[in-house]
């Protein structure tokens, strides 16, 4: 069985390389090449389905879709090679352990220890979101009911943009035997704005205002000022804010429920049928 999955994933991944070679040379009319590209998916994802093999996770449909959004060099392009589910408004992702190997061999931007890369935004961007950044705010504590599985959960924020914007997503990692899962959920409960956390953020955007106003009476010259108004602070006071989540968010009222509610995605997870 070893033997047969891996000549299937060499199979897989020597099909799509030869896809995306394809695409690079290709000199056709864009709606052609579109039109090539949702065939090329369609074989991949038929090729991808006996390698994961059947997903059976509660809450979500048992027909997933390759999560490859394109093969052609642009938008979208580069997500992990895996079968994606949606319900409501929960994704989730499963791949295997040799395929996100293979991926983050070639990803040098991407943590290899699954410790390390459970905790990453981009990997759940490339894994799940595609287009939206996601940012970690605060560990909730998940265990494995079957000792073996490695689990993390994290409240997370799901943004195109950076500010004191208050998360609202879960996100849960997990292994389960030769499978990794991922989970983007709603939180449940309502997670209210935590004051410390706000100050944290206020304090730079006095600095960002500081900065601002010595760039426009310098009649728009101070460079130095505007890098330092606009980015720096804005990333720093950002960065301040969430970290101040990971502080005190456990010691708010929605935290209770964030952790059941996490814990309960884990189970769903690990009592899939493989």
């Amino acid at each position: 069985m070893t033997l047969v999955a891996a000549s299937l994933e060499e199979k897989y991944f020597e099909t799509r390389d030869n896809f995306i070679r394809q695409f690079e040379k290709a000199s056709v009319p864009i709606d052609v090449l579109d039109e090539k590209d949702k065939h090329a998916l369609a074989e991949l994802e038929k090729q991808l389905k006996p390698i994961i093999g059947p997903v059976n996770v509660e809450g979500f449909p048992k027909k997933g879709k390759i999560n490859l959004l394109t093969l052609e060099n642009d938008y979208g392009f580069g997500q992990i090679d895996g079968l994606r589910f949606s319900a409501k408004q929960e994704y989730l992702f499963v791949t295997t352990d040799n395929i996100l190997k293979k991926y983050l061999a070639g990803q040098p931007e991407l943590p290899k220890d699954l410790a390390e890369l459970s905790k990453t935004g981009e990997f759940y961007v490339r894994a799940i979101t595609a287009e939206s950044a996601v940012t970690y705010f605060a560990e909730i504590p998940v265990k494995s009911a079957n000792g073996k599985s490695y689990v993390h959960a994290f409240l997370g924020l799901t943004a195109q943009d950076i500010g004191p914007f208050i998360p609202k997503d879960i996100f849960v990692f997990v292994t389960n035997g030769n499978r990794i899962l991922a989970v983007q959920s709603p939180a449940a409960a309502e997670i209210t704005e935590i004051p410390q956390c706000r100050n944290e953020w206020e304090k730079f955007a006095k600095k960002k205002a500081d900065a601002m106003e010595v760039y426009r009476s310098s009649g728009l010259n101070n460079e130095k000022a505007f890098d330092e108004g606009v980015q720096q602070y804005e990333q720093q006071g950002f960065e301040a804010y969430h970290r101040c989540y990971d502080r005190e968010a456990k010691n708010q009222k929605f935290f209770a429920s964030l952790k059941k509610q996490a814990q309960s995605i884990v189970d769903r997870l690990l009592k899939t049928d493989h």
